[in-house]
């Protein structure tokens, strides 16, 4: 029994540390410097696409005005709305044996959800669904329609 319970404390253990680390990975890097294009739309029509940013040094640009070291996990407040839609893009990886074409099919990697008036967003991965609290100036900097324009 006694033999059980300890089995049972180091899987628990081994779980929660394991989660944890993916969490604080995903926070220090999400992969976002990987995007290739973004699509940015409203929360209030997610099908009509805004703008697109393509262009590599438009869009390195925006990933760096992230911040996304500055990010810190946490609820977001339950009145809010959300706002923009950012889905970041990346060309899909070559597999061995497959053949590499010159045109490869981009692939969504991350969806960033924007809340209106609020320093709070949603990213979403493939594998998670995480809200962060980003700094004002990125807040702001998604906010502005401007920055869609492209």
């Amino acid at each position: 029994m006694m033999k059980k319970v300890c089995m049972l404390l180091i899987f628990v253990c081994a779980f929660l540390f394991g989660c944890s680390n993916e969490k604080k990975d995903l926070q220090e890097d999400p992969g976002l410097n990987k995007s290739q294009k973004i699509e940015v739309s409203s929360e209030e029509n997610p099908e009509l696409v805004l703008s697109v940013i393509d262009n590599q040094d438009e869009v390195s640009e925006f990933v760096n005005t992230l911040e996304v070291d500055k990010w810190r996990i946490v609820d977001t407040p339950p009145n809010s709305t959300k706002g923009y839609i950012y889905k970041m893009y990346q060309e899909g990886t070559v597999k061995l044996g497959e053949p590499n074409t010159d045109k490869k099919e981009l692939k969504q990697i991350a969806t960033i959800i924007t809340y209106k008036d609020s320093p709070y967003i949603e990213l979403r991965t493939k594998k998670l669904q995480l809200n962060f609290k980003v700094p004002k100036d990125v807040a702001e900097y998604l906010s502005n329609k401007e920055n869609q324009k492209h």
